[in-house]
């Protein structure tokens, strides 16, 4: 397999969709670059018959971890085998009792591993969990858990820095300097169980609809990696969160913002000309490669969603393929040879997902 290594340019600033720093490696690529790109075409439906309205799903092993966010189910996970389809277990009630949660986010990026993560959004609570454990129980018994800040980006997950840490994207980072909040950098260190609460009228700026992180540690190097939902850049850092470098393509979207009255009392900030502007989306880590799907919509269209293309990385941050999808697709999952893609699609936002399966 052929495979595309871009060389790093030496510069001293970053571009408008990120923050001022002193940048000690950049990578630019294009389309063009790409010596490998293939076509995703045709993919196997799963029909899973008592599915209803999934939120998100991860293949795990030899079985499919399926996550239910809406109000009429009775519970969060759900577990299918996927030789035949047929449900395994249903795991956490929804509520607010010992061992139940009041929403459920999965952050689980990887196929082998049967210790993942979970958050829930509404009790500000982040748990490490076993799923042999969950199997076993069906409730809510997490290997550890901490409450997180309600400074968190509400479409981030929190990245598990040590025993009295974690790394999360600050909501009120603002990536413009006319509209700053005396926030300097996208990602802080936070202290476990600690929630200032301070009030938004503390803030000039309501900056969330503009910001948004996918962050990771890449698991050979240990550095943080943090894909942009908002821009086609990643940052990547070391422990102490100093810049290291970037990778910016393919599209280099021209990122301005402006701010907008609302009946909130601080203005909110957005994209100028109207832009909802999406990048990275979702991504996958198997034991050689990085996965990352990029959506490059200036435009956003949720009745008619568009076809994504997803990158795939060696853990030195080489880019060797380029994937193009027929349609869109999120939620992915690569099993553990690399050889075929899961993930959920659907044509609106309105449709129930399906699940599909790729050869890569």
């Amino acid at each position: 397999m052929k495979s595309f290594v871009i060389s790093f340019i030496l510069i001293m600033v970053v571009s408008s969709c990120s923050f001022e720093n002193k940048v000690s490696k950049n990578i630019f690529f294009s389309r063009n670059d790409l010596t490998e790109v293939k076509e995703l075409n045709n993919p196997e439906e799963i029909v899973i018959d008592s599915l209803l309205y999934p939120a998100s799903f991860r293949i795990i092993k030899d079985s499919i971890l399926v996550v239910n966010n809406q109000p009429m189910c009775d519970y969060m996970l759900e577990f299918y085998s996927l030789r035949t389809f047929k449900p395994l277990a249903q795991m956490i009630k929804r509520g607010n009792g010992p061992g139940d949660m009041l929403s459920c986010y999965l952050d689980m990026h990887s196929s082998e591993n049967t210790i993942f993560h979970l958050m829930d959004g509404m009790a500000k609570k982040y748990y490490k969990v076993d799923l042999d454990t969950l199997l076993y129980y069906k409730r809510l018994k997490p290997v550890y858990s901490f409450g997180y800040s309600s400074e968190i980006n509400p479409s981030t997950f929190v990245l598990d820095n040590n025993a009295d840490t974690y790394i999360g994207c600050n909501m009120w980072y603002s990536p413009d300097e006319k509209f700053s909040n005396g926030i300097s950098m996208p990602l802080s260190v936070f202290n476990k169980n600690v929630d200032n609460k301070k009030p938004m009228t503390d803030y000039k700026y309501f900056t969330p609809p503009v910001t948004g992180l996918l962050i990771f540690k890449n698991p050979q190097s240990g550095l943080v990696w943090a894909a942009d939902t908002h821009c086609d850049r990643i940052c990547i850092y070391n422990d102490s969160l100093q810049l290291l470098s970037t990778i910016d393509g393919p599209d280099h979207i021209e990122v301005s913002y402006e701010t907008v009255q609302s009946n909130s009392p601080v203005p909110f900030v957005t994209f100028t000309k109207k832009r909802d502007i999406h990048g990275y989306a979702d991504y996958f880590i198997t034991d050689k490669f990085i996965y990352l799907v990029y959506e490059g919509n200036e435009h956003f269209e949720p009745m008619e969603l568009s076809p994504v293309e997803m990158f795939k990385f060696d853990f030195d941050g080489n880019i060797l393929c380029n994937y193009k999808f027929d349609r869109y697709v999120y939620s992915i999952s690569v099993d553990n040879n690399d050889s075929y893609l899961y993930c959920a699609s659907r044509k609106n936002m309105q449709e129930s997902p399906t699940i599909l399966r790729y050869k890569l």
